[in-house]
């Protein structure tokens, strides 16, 4: 699927980018590393601190044997273990776990926050040591904060980068997915414009501009070349045929004539096609109402299907209004029933379903596996050889398709023939 090609679903194209996909999973790394990485500082941090903590607290406990003397300050707290009344009671479980942080909901001594431990004196004696720590859980704290907001800032700041890069890069790769979808529906003129070479995009645009290039000139030459070849052909058979004309009746004479004819006939169905494949934008192009298109046809082209000996019905259901050139659409629905005459069976239909205009027939069919040689120039099947015909009435068609934007699609008519249809888009 094109990433232009749903232009109703402006978001869709995030989900399909590859760029913006990759942009997005490194940022994200890097964010979930920074988010990880700043985790562990601080909890890592956290730990040494209170280890660091817990050997000062050894060190005063060992600064000399503690019998049954209280030590209580706002500097630090050092008592036997056998007298610990008149301690919070956050203390006194703490010293029953052998120690840890503990926050206090009233200050104790102008401090809330303690670190206690429970350990032996220089006489072996078990003591409980605390020490006021809310100036360090403060500083902690304060880290914690200034360490998150810089990881929020440059995780913002990364994102947004990695996203601005990604969505650059996207802008160019839609452009070249653009031009490249131009030139899939036959506008070869269709460029991207690059004219840098800073990195493997741009020589990416670049060869894809000189290759496009290339081949315009190529078809171009070969579509002239095809035109020219008819056209100067035209003369010399118009003579032929004005001397054919001079001889005397008879079936040979006939025969010449006819001959004649029908390659005047192939000439100028080259040169109609030729002019078709050259044409570009939308110069000639009108509102055509599909219905009134082919009821138009059908009173036209009944007759002359009448005098072959079939018949001519319309299908229309539900019949859209295109923007198209309404010749074009007359020239190639016109090829369509010459071949349904011709090769098909002894009933033809128009048929209009929304934006879908074809004919129909209940001949013998075409085999599927061969709907895409009947369309190339020149082609004729084995079946068909024994009839009228120059094999570039379906390239007309296709061509007039390639002009609209249009899809030329064949399938088995049902139950026996083949459709041939024209499935139009919003150009």
């Amino acid at each position: 699927m094109s990433l232009v090609a749903n232009p109703t679903d402006p978001f869709r194209w995030l989900l399909r980018s590859s760029i913006l996909r990759l942009s997005a999973l490194l940022s994200t790394i890097f964010a979930l590393g920074f988010v990880v990485a700043i985790f562990l500082a601080l909890t890592l941090g956290q730990r040494a601190n209170e280890r660091r903590l817990d050997t000062a607290l050894t060190a005063l406990a060992q600064s000399g044997p503690i019998t049954e003397t209280r030590s209580d300050s706002a500097a630090f707290i050092l008592r036997p273990m056998g007298d610990l009344s008149g301690l919070p009671d956050p203390i006194q479980r703490a010293s029953a776990r052998g120690g840890g942080t503990v926050d206090l909901r009233n200050d104790y001594f102008r401090s809330d926050i303690w670190r206690v431990l429970v350990t032996l004196d220089s006489a072996g004696s078990p003591v409980l040591v605390a020490l006021p720590i809310e100036n360090s859980a403060d500083a902690r704290e304060l880290q914690s904060q200034i360490l998150w907001t810089t990881a929020f800032i440059v995780i913002f700041a990364t994102l947004s980068i990695g996203l601005w890069a990604g969505l650059l890069a996207q802008r160019r790769l839609i452009r070249i997915n653009r031009t490249l979808g131009h030139l899939a529906t036959g506008d070869l003129t269709a460029r991207t414009g690059n004219d840098q070479s800073k990195d493997d995009l741009d020589d990416i645009a670049h060869n894809l501009d000189q290759t496009a290039a290339e081949i315009e000139r190529l078809v171009t030459q070969t579509r002239h070349l095809s035109a020219s070849i008819a056209h100067d052909l035209r003369t010399p058979l118009a003579r032929l045929r004005a001397q054919l004309e001079m001889l005397p009746d008879g079936e040979e004479r006939g025969a010449a004539l006819e001959e004649a004819g029908r390659l005047a006939s192939i000439f100028d169905t080259i040169m109609r096609v030729a002019r078709i494949e050259a044409g570009h934008g939308r110069d000639g192009f009108e509102l055509v109402d599909l219905g009134e298109l082919t009821t138009d046809l059908a009173e036209t082209f009944g007759p002359v299907v009448e005098d072959a000996g079939k018949t001519l019905a319309l299908d229309i259901s539900v019949p859209a209004t295109i923007q198209a050139d309404k010749g074009m659409l007359i020239q190639a629905t016109a090829n369509l029933i010459q071949n349904a005459i011709v090769h098909g069976g002894d009933q033809i239909t128009l048929c209009v379903d929304g934006k879908q205009l074809g004919v129909a027939d209940n001949g013998p069919g075409v085999d599927p596996d061969r709907f895409d040689d009947i369309i190339k120039p020149m082609v004729r099947l084995d079946a068909a050889r024994s009839t009228q015909g120059s094999g570039l009435g379906l390239a007309l068609v296709r061509a007039v398709a390639d002009r609209h934007g249009a899809q030329l699609e064949l399938a088995q008519n049902q139950p026996t023939g083949l459709k041939v249809f024209l499935r139009f888009t919003e150009l």
